[in-house]
């Protein structure tokens, strides 16, 4: 359980690190990361607050699912639901 939550922990610093770095990456005709610096100047503002408000949301949710993985771990019993076998 621990590992799902790390590996989502591992792609919300990705994406957050990708939005904010200065440099884009260019893949083919896609811009991947660097808006707020890639962006027009009349709109720069925007998008400064735009990564503010959804790097917030990110860390939000993050710590909320390591506390519901945490809880979810002091639970009795194995609350995953078990592998259904399918014998043909």
């Amino acid at each position: 359980m621990r590992l799902k939550a790390l590996l989502v922990l591992s792609l919300s610093i990705v994406a957050i690190a990708l939005y904010w770095f200065p440099q884009p990456l260019i893949v083919g005709d896609y811009v991947l990361g660097g808006y707020p610096w890639y962006a027009p100047e009349s709109s720069r503002g925007a998008m400064i607050a735009i990564g503010a408000v959804l790097t917030a949301v990110f860390l939000v949710l993050t710590a909320l699912m390591f506390y519901i993985s945490k809880e979810m771990e002091k639970l009795p019993g194995n609350p995953e639901p078990a592998r259904e076998e399918f014998a043909w």
